[in-house]
């Protein structure tokens, strides 16, 4: 049972022409990785080519990868929303956007390979698929390589951008087709549009407890979360604010709003539902550590292993602080920690591979202070 669970890990990743990336490559991965190194030396960019490698078809990864960052555009003459373009060019090295422009990622496990590669081609001299009729030069041909092969030909722009509103269209229409096993929480959190529904999805069901319990990490008086359903959440959810979502605490009679009880809570709450809805999948955090402070980090590498293993989840997170990795130490220093497979990665710019920490490598810097961001 152990070998198969495992078996689903990536356990080498491979990136050529991506973002930042002419070639690079990450190896010895474990269920737990934590990504180290300076600013704008590629960390959240391997994120995002993990997302794209397990999107399996599923296009909201591109457009929400390109959107996070900002890298939109419009036409010259146009200023409306169905006129936004999504800047494909950002996602190839060097921003290079002529036929034959690709980048490829690939990710080993212990019995397969998966691939994900996109190309730029000029419009009409690709005829391995059904035909497609767009004006414009070119297309961004993607070809998932997973258990069967997928094929998605996307018209580009004049000026290289991807139609914002096409692709909503496209992935809307077909549901069914959403098959990422990657779930992704950036630096700014998740949306109350996330949370609540993923709240709701769990509540009665045996993971209700672990959220409960981490977010109890921060706030050890609270004892039950509700949400806030029918026209109020409606109402609120218009708002477009954080919330949807109220807790009761030991002690007090009213139900208090989550969004009054900080950052921290908020992050840790949806840290512990991503965590849940990447059941047999995997999840990606940018800044782990983002609006937590130092004392609650080894708790939460506590949850994240014990719950990493339990829900066959592989977990790849970035950090800039020391207190995070040597927090994630001092829970490997625990006998009775669940450690699965646990790797710190320090990504160095202009470097070919990353430099993999083992756990017992990982304690010993720590014991001797050693640096290894």
């Amino acid at each position: 049972m152990r070998d198969r669970v495992v078996n689903k890990m990536i356990t080498d990743l491979e990136i050529t022409g991506f973002r930042g990336f002419d070639k690079f490559r990450l190896h010895d991965l474990g269920r737990v990785n934590l990504l180290v190194g300076i600013n704008n030396g590629g960390k959240t960019s391997i994120l995002e080519a993990i997302e794209f490698l397990a999107s399996q078809g599923d296009l909201r990864p591109i457009s929400a990868a390109i959107m996070r960052r900002g890298e939109y555009m419009w036409s010259d003459s146009q200023r409306e929303v169905s006129d936004l373009e999504i800047d494909a060019c950002r996602l190839f090295h060097g921003y290079n956007m002529d036929a034959d422009t690709c980048f490829t990622i690939r990710g080993k496990c212990k019995n397969t390979t998966n691939t994900v590669q996109a190309a730029i081609i000029e419009n009409g001299s690709d005829n391995s698929s059904e035909q497609i009729e767009f004006p414009g030069p070119y297309l961004l041909k993607l070809i998932w390589n997973l258990s069967d092969v997928r094929e998605v030909k996307l018209r580009l722009s004049h000026q290289g951008g991807l139609s914002y509103s096409r692709l909503g269209r496209r992935y809307n229409r077909n549901p069914s087709e959403q098959t990422s096993k990657a779930f992704f929480i950036s630096t700014d959190s998740l949306s109350m549009d996330e949370v609540v529904p993923l709240f709701e999805d769990i509540v009665l069901t045996p993971e209700e407890q672990l959220v409960i319990e981490s977010i109890k990490i921060i706030e050890p008086t609270i004892e039950r979360i509700a949400s806030v359903s029918g026209k109020k959440g409606v109402f609120i959810k218009s708002l477009g604010i954080r919330g949807g979502l109220v807790v009761k605490c030991k002690g007090i009679r009213q139900r208090i709003p989550i969004g009054s009880m900080g950052d921290g809570i908020w992050r840790m709450l949806g840290i512990a539902l991503a965590l849940v809805k990447a059941k047999d999948g995997i999840l990606l955090i940018d800044e782990i550590d983002t609006d937590l402070h130092f004392t609650v980090m080894e708790d939460l590498w506590k949850l994240i292993t014990q719950a990493a293993n339990r829900l066959n989840v592989q977990v790849f997170a970035t950090t800039h602080n020391s207190d995070c990795w040597r927090s994630l130490a001092d829970v490997l220093c625990d006998d009775n920690a669940v450690n699965d497979g646990v790797t710190i990665q320090r990504i160095e710019k202009d470097k070919k591979e990353s430099v993999a920490f083992t756990e017992e490598e990982i304690v010993i810097a720590a014991e001797r202070e050693t640096e290894v961001r």
